[in-house]
């Protein structure tokens, strides 16, 4: 059996008597987000449900022997001696209260510039049955759903992988033999293990971190179990180190180029300014990553992938015809199960959907059968 996973954000939206600024619900809402009828019940129910903010306490005026001229509000340094001072955007916690009304509800941005992409809710995993043979002309598709986690918006791709993994355990289903899923899913850590468990992990590879037109680590052919790395100008690294975390216990590997550097005639391409030497410091796990890497440019590769695609459809169909990315209750608890209901009411409709082609299929297939029959 194979299946195919990805993700999808599941924004707030909330409505009643009380309304937000224009700068809250900018932050809040999207356009894809439309509210509710009036009439529905559970506009009257979130109506009620939003907590009234306490009334501000007055300032008192401040002495005039403390801030220097009469009613003269206290400076930032004397907020600083009182050992109170704001925190760096840095320093604060990614599960940290973004919106009072649902505490549970967290930030998230995806891409940079102008793809960039935040929200204020939670993330869904999806993840669906694939069937690689081809369909006839107008059938119905014949993958299900197998899976929904939602999560909060700030952990990552990896982690719902793992959490739907351990939901679809504790239903009793298997790991997947075969798993399409994008760059976000995968891992060196991930493309090993799922080697040594006979499972085919099938998704590309991140990118190495390039510097401008210099080599990345891409263009070197490492080989950690022989501790053995060939630059671009074919030459064999002189030092091979292996590193360890002692907090985490992460193992990488840092290997050295050194006197082959100084008359290289690609120098200029590998180093930078002030380098003398190139090193290079990568995982224990790089050897099936860089595999990966080169797997994913051959063409059988990008063939394989096209089964991934499908599940794209799959997410445009549960936004839009089930309202996936509108959480319409408050807290975890009650997104999830709105989510499960979600992918419950998909599951109906594609095998109602595929019944009744069936169905059609077998009255063609009788009536051509009848039609031969010679009449007495």
């Amino acid at each position: 059996m194979a299946y195919r996973i990805s993700s999808e954000m599941s924004r707030l939206l909330f409505w009643g008597q009380r309304r937000a600024s224009p700068t809250q619900i900018q932050a809040v809402t999207s356009s894809v987000i439309t509210p509710p009828k009036a009439e529905e019940p559970a506009v009257a129910v979130a109506a009620h449900a939003v907590p009234v903010a306490p009334q501000a306490t007055p300032m008192p005026e401040a002495d005039s022997s403390t801030t220097g001229q009469s009613g003269e509000q206290p400076t930032q340094a004397a907020a600083s001696d009182t050992g109170v001072q704001p925190k760096d955007k840095k320093q604060l916690a990614s599960d940290r209260v973004q919106n009072p009304h649902d505490p549970e509800a967290t930030y998230s941005v995806k891409g940079q510039g102008e793809k960039k992409k935040e929200h204020v809710g939670y993330k869904v995993q999806v993840a669906e049955t694939v069937c690689e043979v081809e369909l006839a002309p107008g059938e119905p598709t014949r993958n299900f759903i197998t899976g929904i986690v939602t999560q909060p918006a700030y952990q990552s791709d990896e982690a719902g992988a793992l959490e739907m993994e351990a939901e679809q355990a504790a239903m009793g289903l298997e790991k997947p033999s075969v798993q399409y899923v994008d760059g976000a899913y995968i891992s060196a850590q991930g493309l090993v293990q799922a080697q040594a468990e006979g499972r085919e992990l099938i998704g590309p590879a991140p990118p190495a971190l390039q510097k401008g037109d210099r080599f990345s680590v891409e263009d070197f052919q490492i080989q950690v179990e022989e501790r053995k790395a060939i630059c671009p100008a074919g030459k064999t690294n002189t030092q091979c180190s292996r590193l360890e975390e002692e907090a985490r216990g992460k193992v990488s590997y840092r290997f050295e180029f050194s006197t082959q550097c100084h008359d290289c005639p690609l120098r200029d391409r590998c180093l930078g300014k002030d380098q003398r030497h190139r090193t290079l410091v990568v995982g224990e796990h790089h050897t099936a990553l860089q595999a990966r890497r080169q797997e994913q440019q051959t063409g059988a590769f990008k063939q394989r992938m096209k089964h991934r695609n499908a599940i794209e459809g799959t997410q445009s169909e549960l936004v839009r015809a089930h309202g996936l990315r509108r959480a319409r209750y408050r807290g975890l608890a009650k997104v999830k199960l709105q989510n499960y209901f979600i992918g419950a009411a998909c599951n109906v409709k594609r095998w109602i959907r595929r019944e009744a082609w069936k169905l059609r299929q077998a009255a063609g297939l009788f009536a051509g059968q009848a039609g031969t029959v010679p009449s007495n």
